[in-house]
């Protein structure tokens, strides 16, 4: 997955309207402008967008229903301003770009109704993962910088508060974390505690070679000072009221559906993370489908291996075989970038193009591996102009490989890396949607490219071949759970048990994997299986159309060639691309 969760997975690089040119429709120049002014307010609060592209990093997230309401008014202005446009006097172009901003800014609008349903302090929605890699890539190059940095810091105290402050307001409002969750919740915030030497917000001595050693030593000293009378303090309290007071009241069950509208507000997040019109029940009956078909799957290469026994029994020897367990965690990297050499000279057959950013695989903060299954892709930013997939180097003899390769074609290549990359360099594409994220079309082409990876011969080990069912299992597994625990009732004892069922994951990752979807981000995890397969619709509904005419890497360039957008236009731009292939 992308590192870009939580309900509003969307950011955009500011940029001004191309000069010059014939001259624009009133309803072009009204879409080019809020473009313009959408992308410039993102560009004020996206620590994404600030690291990226080395901005100025010198205030943290606003996390209030205040700055939520201020900016649902900004942008319902924004909305209204497109009102009046007439698609009819748009290019192709112009009209996604309409359809992506009214879509956005509706969503930043509904933002205030739903505020006190997200909770962020969890691994994958906190906004705490950006804030510690603005303090880590931070570049002090000069005594001035120094200043900052440490002005930056002092800042820590009062976000932690606010993030207190929003976990009471929802406490009162009978909203708590559920008592499991906690479990990962307090020693994933316990990892910011640290002394100058050891916090994550400390400065290494390597990091302030710009400085003299005695400007140097002196700033160290100031930072280990306000790491420990102000941020240590901040994050103890918070840690002690959550273990204390508030996990007393902390409720058993999980899932958004027992809160306050909380059906609600999951049937919203449906919505707006498979950017489709499909209920919680119609996702969870084409998951039940989709974990038939691949089971029969799964089961034709047990056959073809020559395997008599059970689907579990079958698991159990694949725990026990050496081959698919790493012994360090730089062998998990290693294992990762073989799979990506062995697809590199297949990818010219399939795609037009191939992004000019380099790409590699690291190993994943070690405060973040307890809260998350596998890892997350981060792009180039402007300070390390490395797409990266962060990997989980922990527990090792819980970390099977046997996925290895059908999960780095879904993170780097041809999936998030291509996807991102290839959209973030086209300068054919407005600058806001360069850098735009709907989480079905990213995590959907993401499952698309595992898949495809199938075609383009990555499976001819039926061992391979198992892993990549295996996750295409893990990811329809979701669209069953997921629902199952927010929208229809299910104790998380219930969604284990089913996951264990069907899943090759350990107890560890499929206990991390439960809470995210009913507890850190509910329906986040259904976009994954949704969007690809409305990719392969859209692939045959073009293949059928065009015959003999079809080149998947002419599909491959439309659908990537216009950056992420919901899957109801990507239909619509998928049927335009069908008449332009007409007519060549």
């Amino acid at each position: 997955m992308t590192r870009l969760a939580g309900v509003l997975v969307v950011v955009v690089l500011a940029g001004a309207a191309a000069a010059g040119g014939p001259a624009r429709s009133p309803s072009s120049q009204t879409v080019g402008e809020v473009g313009d002014a959408y992308a410039e307010f993102l560009k004020r609060d996206s620590l994404y967008l600030r690291l990226k592209f080395g901005l100025p990093i010198e205030r943290l997230p606003d996390v209030s229903l205040a700055k939520q309401e201020s900016d649902a008014r900004f942008t319902a202005g924004l909305l209204a301003r497109l009102a009046p446009v007439h698609p009819a006097e748009l290019s192709h172009e112009e009209t996604l770009s309409l359809d992506i901003l009214r879509r956005q800014l509706g969503a930043l609008v509904d933002g205030p109704r739903f505020h006190w349903l997200g909770f962020g302090v969890t691994p994958y929605a906190s906004p705490i993962a950006f804030v510690n890699r603005a303090f880590t890539t931070f570049a002090i190059r000069d005594e001035a910088a120094a200043e900052r940095y440490r002005a930056l810091l002092r800042q820590l105290s009062a976000f932690f508060g606010a993030l207190r402050a929003q976990l009471e307001g929802q406490a009162g409002r009978g909203i708590r974390i559920p008592r499991d969750e906690l479990d990962v919740v307090l020693p994933f915030l316990g990892t910011l505690v640290g002394d100058a030497r050891t916090s994550p917000y400390a400065v290494a001595p390597e990091r302030l070679g710009a400085l003299s050693a005695e400007a140097a030593k002196a700033f160290r000293e100031r930072v280990g000072s306000v790491i420990e009378s102000e941020v240590d303090p901040a994050v103890r309290s918070l840690v002690d009221w959550l273990g204390g007071e508030y996990r007393r009241l902390a409720p058993e069950a999980v899932g958004l559906g027992q809160y306050p509208g909380g059906p609600e507000y999951y049937a919203w997040l449906v919505g707006w993370h498979t950017t489709m019109e499909v209920t919680p029940a119609q996702v969870h009956r084409i998951g039940l489908e989709r974990v038939a078909l691949i089971d029969a799957e799964m089961k034709k290469v047990r056959d073809g291996l020559g395997f008599t026994g059970t689907k579990a029994e079958f698991k159990q020897r694949l725990k026990q075989d050496p081959r698919f367990f790493p012994r360090t965690p730089e062998e998990i990297g290693e294992r990762l970038m073989g799979h990506v050499r062995r697809i590199e000279p297949k990818v010219d057959a399939f795609f037009l193009r191939r992004p000019r950013a380099p790409y590699g695989v690291k190993r994943l903060e070690p405060q973040l591996e307890p809260g998350q299954t596998f890892g997350y892709y981060n792009p180039p930013t402007a300070a390390d102009p490395v797409g990266t997939y962060y990997f989980n180097g922990s527990r090792l003899s819980d970390r099977s490989l046997l996925n290895a390769a059908a999960l780095v074609y879904h993170e780097l290549v041809p999936g998030h890396h291509f996807q991102i990359n290839l959209a973030s360099e086209n300068e054919a594409i407005p600058p806001f949607r360069r850098e735009t994220f709907d989480t079905a079309y990213t995590e959907g082409w993401g499952e698309y490219a595992s898949g495809l990876a199938g075609e383009m011969g990555m499976y001819a080990d039926p061992y391979d071949l198992y892993g990549r069912l295996g996750m295409e299992m893990f990811v329809t597994v979701r669209l069953v759970v997921d629902t199952g625990m927010n929208a229809l009732g299910w104790p998380r004892a219930k969604a284990i048990d089913f996951m264990r069922e069907n899943l090759m994951e350990t107890d560890t990752q499929i206990a991390t994997e439960s809470l995210r979807y009913s507890c850190d981000i509910p329906g986040q995890a259904l976009a994954y299986k949704m969007g690809a397969l409305e990719i392969y619709r859209l692939r045959e509904k073009a293949r059928s159309a065009l015959g003999s005419r079809f080149d998947v890497r002419r599909f491959h360039e439309a659908v990537l060639g216009s950056g992420a957008m919901p899957m109801t236009t990507l239909e619509r731009h998928v049927d335009w691309f069908i008449e332009q292939e007409e007519k060549r």
